[in-house]
C-alpha cells in the first residue's frame, strides 16, 4: 500500500514536470497572455470605432444613423453600416498590429535567433 502511494505520488510529478516543460517549450503563457491582451484590444478599438468614427461618419452621411445604414436587393435587406463599422475595425487592428511588430523586429534582442 506504502508503495502504491509513492508510485502515485511519482507519477503525479513526473506529470507535473512535464507539463511545465511543456508550457515552458511551447511558450503557450506567453501565447494565452497575448490572446487575452488582443481580446482587450479589440474590445477597446471596437469602442474608438463606435465612439469616435461611427459619430462622424453619421455627421457626413445624411439620415439615419450610420450604423442603421441598410439597403434591400430583391427581399433581402443588407446591414451595410455593420459591415464597415467592422472593416474599420479590422484596418484599425492591422495598423496597430503592423506598428507594434515592426517595432519588436527592429529591437533584435527581443527575438530569439
Amino acid at each position: 500500500m506504502e508503495q502504491e502511494k509513492k508510485q502515485e505520488i511519482a507519477k503525479e510529478k513526473n506529470f507535473t514536470k512535464g507539463l511545465f516543460e511543456f508550457l515552458k517549450e511551447y511558450s503557450v503563457i506567453g501565447l494565452a497572455i497575448g490572446v487575452i491582451v488582443a481580446q482587450i484590444s479589440k474590445d477597446l478599438i471596437d469602442s474608438i470605432v463606435k465612439g469616435i468614427f461611427t459619430p462622424l461618419i453619421d455627421l457626413i452621411v445624411p439620415g439615419e444613423k450610420f450604423s442603421n445604414l441598410t439597403f434591400q436587393l430583391g427581399g433581402a435587406w443588407f446591414n451595410i453600416g455593420s459591415i464597415i463599422s467592422s472593416f474599420l475595425t479590422f484596418i484599425i487592428v492591422m495598423v496597430i498590429l503592423y506598428i507594434v511588430v515592426k517595432k519588436i523586429l527592429k529591437r533584435g534582442d527581443l527575438i530569439k535567433k
